[in-house]
């Protein structure tokens, strides 16, 4: 697929550009507001390409295989596999020599037994294991555009879908139609925005619409509010980039406080990402807490047997087979309490991955990346259709940033707030009014300025 970029004074007549150009299956990864022109990012698939054209790549990158898979994720593993051995034969190569030299000089000056001149092997365990991870992190990934581009599809043929059934048989005021028009363009899935247009066709004010808005969604993801973690075994688990460590370093350092240090301990569990573990290390350390890795499950159960005094015990789980790894501690019958871990801004693919498989019992929500989060749109439907409530939250990038008393009313407002609303006249007055003391302050800073240096040219030192 390649991307193509489209620029209309609105959202139909980019969608009619797109359709025009790239034909009914175009298909649209995101929109946007530029320069006060609606902007469309779409994906059109790319011509086939010729014998001749194909030829120099499949030499390129695939000369060693005899029979490739048309797979993607096949052909991505392939890919990375060749990549890393002509990467360990080049540092072979670089290691060998100047061993080689130094072993012949040594044999020709003092004549004795032959050096070896192979490289001392690196732990195989270590690097199988890490080989193991790119590897299912890759195919993860692959498996993540995939549902993506699906979950776009879908939202993209029910937005025409409603967008036609919006034209044909319900009318807006003219005053709520500037709302309607945002509550577009802003990336909320098709169910969700169809229930919110339901909801402010019967205001006559653009302040009335916006309040049933906040009313509506406030009241849809209200629920009991979870105690933060301080005592037993709590495993956080969700996707990769999401914020566990950083979250399991807040919950350690929170516990810390009320039982002290040597009565809490963190164990990363698994997780083979490189720098994950020193990580860990430097978090813990900030806050006194004992941090272990557990490499394997037996490892992980001879840890929880050895710390029964422990007060808290926090498991950081890697994004990479997350299933796979909680099952295995499931399977330890230790009354682990598990929480999944999700950013603020997650896409809904995102959170069905989490969510998905039903053997997984969670004990309740964590949000982190408050303050990154803008359009939290998703979170906020899945929030209306499950009832997991929320025990923690995190709000800034330091270890102190840990938020107990989380308030789903804010998360609304913060959406809300970023709808690409049209500016009312009375916010272009008061912006013409606050560029106009802005001006008039730098003028001012300016001639204070020019004075002092006019007094001070004549000084001399005494």
């Amino acid at each position: 697929m390649e991307l193509k970029r489209i620029l209309a004074r609105d959202i139909r007549a980019a969608n009619e550009k797109a359709v025009a150009q790239y034909g009914p299956d175009v298909l649209v990864i995101s929109s946007g507001q530029v320069n006060g022109l609606t902007e469309l990012i779409v994906a059109v698939d790319l011509a086939p390409l010729t014998s001749e054209e194909a030829d120099p790549f499949v030499k390129t990158q695939y000369a060693t295989s005899a029979k490739p898979s048309g797979k993607f994720d096949v052909l991505l593993g392939q890919t990375i596999d060749q990549n890393k051995r002509d990467a360990r034969e080049r540092q072979a190569t670089k290691v060998a020599k100047p061993l080689v030299e130094m072993a012949a000089k040594s044999v020709a000056t003092k004549a004795k037994a032959p050096v070896k001149t192979a490289a001392q092997p690196v732990d195989e365990m270590t690097k199988r294991a890490a080989e193991e991870h790119d590897t299912l992190r890759g195919r993860e990934i692959v498996a993540l555009v995939r549902e993506e581009l699906n979950s776009l599809r879908r939202e993209f043929k029910l937005g025409q879908q409603m967008a036609a059934w919006q034209h044909g048989g319900m009318a807006l005021p003219a005053a709520i139609a500037p709302l309607r028009d945002a509550l577009n363009d802003a990336p909320i899935p098709v169910a969700l925005r169809a229930l919110l247009i339901d909801n402010i066709k019967d205001h006559n004010t653009m302040a009335d619409a916006m309040g049933a808005l906040s009313r509506q969604l406030s009241h849809s993801v209200e629920q009991e509010q979870v105690q933060t973690p301080v005592s037993g075994i709590h495993a956080l688990a969700g996707p990769s980039g999401a914020g566990k460590s950083m979250m399991v370093a807040r919950l350690a350092q929170h516990a810390a406080q009320q039982h002290g240090s040597e009565k809490v301990m963190v164990i990363s569990f698994q997780d083979q990402r490189a720098g994950a573990w020193n990580q860990t290390q430097l978090l813990c350390a900030q806050s006194g807490v004992d941090s272990f890795r557990a490499t394997n499950a037996s490892t992980l159960k001879l840890l929880l047997d050895e710390h029964t005094d422990r007060q808290l015990i926090l498991i950081d789980t890697a994004g990479v087979q997350m299933n796979e790894r909680l099952a295995e501690i499931r399977a330890m019958n230790l009354n682990v309490q598990c929480h999944a871990v999700i950013p603020a801004d997650a896409s809904a693919a995102n959170i069905r991955r989490v969510f998905d498989n039903a053997d997984n019992v969670w004990a309740s929500l964590m949000l982190s990346k408050l303050d990154e989060s803008n359009q939290p749109w998703a979170l906020l439907q899945f929030l209306t259709d499950k009832s997991l409530s929320v025990s923690v939250a995190s709000h800034g990038d330091r270890t102190v940033d840990l938020v107990q008393d989380v308030s789903l009313a804010g998360l609304v407002q913060c959406a809300l707030d970023n709808l690409p609303l049209p500016e009312t006249e009375e916010q272009v007055q008061q912006s013409a009014r606050d560029a106009a003391v802005n001006e008039l302050a730098a003028s001012k800073l300016a001639q204070i300025a020019s004075k002092f240096k006019t007094e001070t040219t004549g000084l001399t030192h005494e």
